[in-house]
């Protein structure tokens, strides 16, 4: 860990930020944050210092700097995946569950969405040359949805597992992303949307991809709060839906593979 950041924590942690109806010493205030000792900066961070509520604080504080520290103290315990869909998902929730509860406001939602955007940048892996050869993941989300995070998540989950990934973010018209795909040689296209009426424009873009090679369809999968409600979806047809990124990376492996037996079986045999 940067002496930097061993300063910053040493003097300063994160505040809850809870209505203040009267003055309290500032003891009483700040949250629990184990002693930073300089010695130890640069070791992992030990697993029971991560959690969600202190990576929440570092969000609607703006820090993505600190954010990403503690998300990189993850990633030394487990895979990508995991730390998404957890330690990461449970920080989000609660964001939105103190929102809900006006314990904090939409600034300071907005804030952590941002802040979020950032830390995950600062925690993507170094991309070589072995990220330009490996079967290429379309990932966008559909026309009108405005949430891109877990597109940036699956992003780097993908290309971990060594797919080259094509994200094109959110709001992308069905017409648009049929045309990117009839242009790049995808093996697998990845859609999010989060509310229920967004259901025409994400049905729009599964039949314009299915549509670029109607032969031999790309696998679609679908993801986001509307994968939460399975029966929403049951009459698209798609190969994969839900909202875990652990998930979703086991079916992408599966259809990587089915990928390279038919590459195999697609190479003569020498004499």
């Amino acid at each position: 860990m940067p002496l930097a950041i061993v300063s910053r924590l040493a003097i300063r942690v994160p505040q809850p930020r809870e209505p203040m109806v009267e003055s309290h010493p500032m003891s009483e205030r700040l949250p629990f944050l184990p002693p930073v000792d300089p010695a130890q900066a640069g070791r992992p961070v030990p697993p029971t210092t991560l959690t969600a509520e202190m990576l929440a604080s570092l969000l609607a504080d703006g820090d993505d700097e600190l954010a990403a520290w503690a998300l990189r103290g993850a990633l030394a315990e487990r895979r990508r995946a995991e730390v998404f869909d957890g330690l990461l998902r449970d920080a989000m929730a609660l964001i939105g569950q103190r929102w809900a509860e006006g314990r904090w406001t939409v600034a300071e939602e907005h804030l952590a969405s941002q802040t979020v955007v950032r830390a995950l940048d600062r925690i993507r892996q170094p991309s070589g040359p072995e990220g330009r050869v490996g079967p290429l993941a379309v990932l966008a989300g559909v026309a009108g949805e405005h949430h891109g995070i877990g597109l940036a998540c699956l992003d780097q989950v993908l290309r971990e597992d060594g797919w080259t990934v094509a994200n094109l973010g959110p709001d992308v018209p069905a017409a648009d992303l049929a045309r990117f795909l009839s242009r790049n040689q995808a093996a697998l296209v990845a859609l999010t949307a989060s509310l229920p009426d967004r259901l025409d424009a994400l049905r729009e873009a599964v039949a314009a991809a299915r549509a670029v090679r109607p032969e031999d369809p790309l696998p679609v999968m679908v993801g986001g709060a509307i994968a939460s409600d399975p029966d929403l979806l049951a009459d698209l047809g798609v190969d994969w839906t839900g909202t875990s990124l652990v998930d979703a990376s086991r079916f992408a492996a599966g259809v990587r593979a089915r990928i390279g037996d038919a590459h195999q079986a697609e190479v003569p045999e020498l004499p």
